[in-house]
């Protein structure tokens, strides 16, 4: 069962022939349309909601599919999604609103509000929005840690991860960082004198008519919202759980329709909240000491697609992923989010969505099967004899709990091992498995793997602790 309903909003479409010479034509729709089933089938996730930007206004908008399995309900445009690591470019902007009203400027250093804090003299507020601060950041595993699981206050987040020694002298490197953005979430509460979902509600949410963007409710999923689905190895969909309170603030954990993320994007679009200036640092990316370039703005990834400038950022939750894209040049932007953490099915509905709107031609397929392997010469060769050893015990259900770092003897649940075994099992031994890539990451041995059968294939990611405990292993389906 799907449902959709394609958007028309009064004064949107309607208000000038520009307007209307970017809608898209029925034979585009039908494209899109058979794009989107097609990789939700393909991939097994349950729902999608799209909305697209031209000429600088929303031209369509549509949701597939079902946000809630059992039961069984139908994929609404009103339905919202947990959009993740997107919510970073509003903390972002919050912060550049402040430095728009000359509260604060993004030279100044942290100890300002944050004197606690590891180098808090030589970090500045653009090295944490740009994530060179080189801050320990928190989250980084396939798996959610222990700890992630519990509610914690955002000031406790602050003192345990921005208290360790940094991972880089300040503005010398990029490393992606939550926690640099649960320190801009405080900075943002210190300045302003208000709580950081207050703000956001009322100096951003409300002027842009983001009427569904809140934070992520606690408890259990409200019946109008997207349900968000994971999945073991190639098992059956499992509700996801959830992240502690706390964890998301400034850095994630905000919900909302595609629909009003689609709104936010016209509203950078329209320069509708910063000065052009502040706008034009946001989407600049950072350069660093020595002459390298960050692929980093302020919140927001900075790259071009065929000449294009882009801005844009992705979200990886527990149960959801999101695909946010802005074309500054162009006035023209996707959202997509999915109620589901695996398969990528975002990243191929904006790929697709973003060639039509640009224009570009569709790529030749690649091919995953046939990538090269790129092996880090650092990372130990016998974890090759131990992926395999793993992935034979999860097939047969016997798993040694002994070789695993306690987060992932949690994850490794009853019902988890179950679905390893249902459904690795009656593949039999691979035909091929394969090391793809290695790297030493967070001070493990990173690993992804290719497995291959007669009619079916897969991808396993395996990290391992200096002691050789393992950290995750986690099959993926192919995508």
């Amino acid at each position: 069962m799907r449902g959709f309903v394609l958007l028309a909003i009064a004064g949107m479409l309607a208000c000038s022939t520009a307007a209307r010479g970017q809608a898209f034509t029925p034979a585009e729709i039908a494209g899109i349309d058979r794009g989107v089933e097609g990789f939700l089938a393909q991939r097994g996730v349950p729902s999608a909601s799209v909305a697209v930007v031209r000429g600088g206004k929303i031209v369509f908008a549509k949701a597939y599919g079902r946000r809630t399995v059992s039961p069984d309900r139908p994929a609404s445009l009103e339905a919202r999604y947990n959009i993740a690591s997107v919510s970073k470019q509003m903390t972002a902007t919050a912060l550049l609103m402040l430095v728009d009203e000359g509260r604060l400027s993004l030279d100044d250093t942290i100890d300002r509000w944050l004197p606690e804090l590891t180098e808090a003299r030589r970090i500045t507020v653009r090295q944490v929005l740009s994530h060179t601060a080189g801050y320990k950041g928190f989250f980084h595993g396939e798996f959610l840690s222990l700890e992630g699981h519990a509610a914690k206050s955002p000031r406790a987040i602050a003192d345990e991860w921005a208290t360790q020694p940094l991972d880089f002298p300040p503005g010398t490197d990029w490393s992606y960082s939550n926690t640099d953005y649960t320190i801009a979430g405080l900075i943002v509460e210190k300045v302003s004198g208000r709580p950081l979902a207050a703000f956001l509600k009322t100096r951003i949410f409300a002027p842009l008519g983001m009427a569904s963007a809140g934070v992520v409710p606690a408890g259990p999923t409200p019946p109008a919202d997207a349900q968000g689905y994971t999945r073991y190895a190639l098992g059956p969909l499992r509700p996801s759980g959830g992240v502690g309170a706390g964890w998301g603030f400034g850095d994630g954990g905000l919900v909302m329709s595609a629909t009003d993320l689609a709104r936010w994007d016209v509203g950078v679009l329209r320069h509708s909240l910063l000065s052009a200036r502040t706008y034009a640092a946001q989407q600049t990316a950072v350069p660093l000491a020595g002459g390298k370039t960050a692929p980093y703005g302020l919140g927001v990834f900075v790259d071009q697609v065929a000449g294009h400038k882009r801005v844009k950022h992705p979200g990886s939750e527990e149960g959801f992923l999101t695909e946010n894209r802005i074309y500054p040049d162009d006035g023209a932007a996707v959202a997509v989010s999915v109620n589901a953490d695996f398969g990528d099915a975002q990243d191929d509905i904006a790929d697709q969505i973003e060639r039509l709107i640009l224009g570009l031609p569709t790529p030749p397929k690649r091919d995953p099967r046939r990538a090269r392997p790129n092996i880090d010469a650092a990372v130990r060769p016998q974890d090759v004899v131990l992926a395999h050893r793993m992935f034979d015990q999860l097939a047969s259900g016997t798993l040694d709990r002994s070789r695993l770092t306690a987060e992932a003897k949690v994850w490794f649940t009853p019902t988890a091992v179950a679905d390893y075994r249902a459904s690795l099992g009656p593949l039999g031994p691979p035909m091929a498995f394969e090391r793809l890539q290695s790297a030493k990451i967070d001070g493990q041995d990173v690993s992804i793997y290719r497995l291959m059968w007669a009619n079916q294939w897969a991808a396993v990611v395996m990290r391992v602790d200096p002691d050789g405990q393992v950290a995750v292993f986690k099959v993926f389906a192919p995508v």
